[in-house]
């Protein structure tokens, strides 16, 4: 019985035309041209790498795009005896978009923030903030490509 509820989900996902959002889109609208960074150099990497896929792509609508990261750390709370307690954690990326054709222009900000406890052993609190920060940047990529399936739908 359970074998064929599986079953029946499965051929109605299949036969209804469902995609997933954030699948690589091989027919996407915007082809990237020229992509410039400037700020933090690890995150302005990790976004590149996110979206080098729209470089190589096929399109007509041609696009520059610049952006600027920016990772910022900071002490959220103290305990009794003065001892940091809580960080927080905030990862910003500025992005403007420029059309090649009609130098139309777009522009957003993308912004995650967190915030973590302190722990004891130190190698361990920095192999939690290095996953926390793969999370944001990650959420901040889904975010742009949404963006720019926006744009790219627009046209």
């Amino acid at each position: 019985m359970k074998n064929l509820k599986f079953l029946l989900i499965f051929f109605f996902l299949l036969s209804c035309g469902y995609i997933p959002i954030y699948q690589t889109d091989q027919n996407s609208k915007i082809k990237l041209d020229i992509i410039n960074y400037s700020g933090n150099k690890e995150l302005g990497r990790s976004i590149i790498k996110g979206i080098e896929r729209l470089k190589n792509n096929e399109s007509t609508n041609i696009y520059d795009l610049n952006f600027t990261s920016s990772k910022k750390e900071a002490i959220a709370a103290k305990d009794k005896k003065g001892n940091i307690s809580t960080y927080k954690l905030i990862i910003e990326i500025d992005v403007s978009l420029k059309n090649k054709e009609n130098n139309k222009v777009f522009s957003k900000k993308f912004s995650e923030e967190t915030t973590y406890n302190s722990m004891n052993n130190k190698f361990e609190l920095n192999q939690y903030k290095l996953n926390l920060e793969k999370n944001m940047i990650s959420q901040i990529l889904q975010d742009l490509n949404i963006f720019l399936s926006i744009i790219g739908n627009d046209l």
